[in-house]
């Protein structure tokens, strides 16, 4: 603002101005009358200018700025759009920012979702994921024993589920006999298959360099008389204990897969052909059930990077899907 040294007729009151006077976007004012369009009260060098009024910057912000749609209050300073309405930095971090699953600390910026929703932020894409449906343990759930005794770690959700000795008795040659009619195979006489469960630990003592995240085995011995094969013998399956029902049901169909192989001397075949067949029975199993895990289950199958349980099933798939049987049973030899 200026302080000419004479001017005619105030701005505001109308009255011919004498001695000093102010002279603000582009008009001339007695002092006293150069107020806040708003609240009335003088007007200091800052101000806000508004259809050629002035107003205090309170004053202007109070009347026609930005407010928060949640709490209507002016907003000060940032603010986040959501769902096309503007909110407050204060009312977005406390009731609408997505928030790590694992520590519950806001989320802003770049950060990791899984396939069920979950969120985490860049410290905790590590933390401990249910080994069966593979979401992130979530903060309420670390309070929880996390390890079964098989030294597997499960959600809250799959928790209920998990199969453990007493429940793996209901498992016989009649669920491999099941698993393989999804495929229009059949086990045939044999005598009955010891199922049991054991730790990880134990587990991944038997299995080999190739058997990755299948967690189970089916133990088999071939005896030779000179030379010659004389018995073929079908010791046990071993699971891994403490897997939700259908990530079990999964994998004992799988092994019962190695059976139908082991039993048809097709186990010699190359890893890729024998582990894409047994990974396709345990996928036509899945498929029958209607779970969320069973889904989830079917969609990591889908999309396992591995070439011999990924590729090697995605490729005996394929065959299934054009060719039927006959199509996987030729891949085979």
């Amino acid at each position: 603002m200026n302080l000419p040294a004479r001017a005619s007729v105030c701005h505001g009151c109308k009255k011919a101005l004498a001695g000093r006077y102010l002279q603000v976007l582009g008009t001339q004012w007695h002092p006293e009358c150069w107020r806040c369009a708003a609240c009335g009260k003088a007007l200091s060098e800052a101000f806000v200018e508004r259809g050629g009024r002035g107003f205090h910057p309170d004053c202007h912000a109070e009347r026609f700025g930005m407010r928060c749609s949640l709490c209507k209050e002016v907003i000060q300073g940032k603010y986040f759009q959501h769902e096309g309405q503007n909110i407050c930095e204060r009312d977005y971090l406390a009731r609408l920012a997505s928030r790590c699953s694992v520590c519950n600390e806001v989320l802003l910026g770049v950060f990791k979702v899984n396939h069920h929703g979950q969120k985490v932020c860049a410290r905790h894409e590590q933390s401990p994921c249910c080994v069966s449906c593979g979401r992130w343990l979530e903060r309420h759930e670390q309070r929880l024993a996390q390890l079964t005794e098989f030294g597997t770690v499960l959600c809250s959700l799959c928790q209920p589920r998990a199969i453990r000795e007493p429940e793996v008795r209901h498992y016989d040659n009649a669920f491999g006999t099941a698993a393989l009619k999804e495929l229009g195979l059949d086990l045939g006489s044999l005598p009955p298959v010891p199922i049991r469960v054991d730790t990880v630990a134990r587990v991944d003592t038997l299995k080999g360099p190739l058997d990755k995240e299948v967690f189970g085995i089916t133990q088999t011995e071939v005896s030779t008389l000179n030379g010659v094969e004389s018995a073929r013998i079908i010791r046990a399956i071993v699971v891994v204990g403490g897997l939700a029902k259908e990530h079990f049901e999964g994998v004992l169909a799988h092994e019962f897969g190695h059976v139908w192989l082991f039993r048809k001397r097709l186990d010699r075949r190359p890893a890729v052909l024998i582990e894409g067949f047994c990974e396709l029975v345990r996928y036509r199993w899945l498929s029958r059930l209607a779970s969320p895990l069973a889904v989830e289950q079917l969609r990591r199958m889908l999309e396992n990077p591995d070439p011999i349980y990924g590729a090697g099933f995605r490729e005996t798939k394929d065959r299934w899907d054009r060719a039927g049987l006959q199509g996987v049973l030729s891949q085979l030899g």
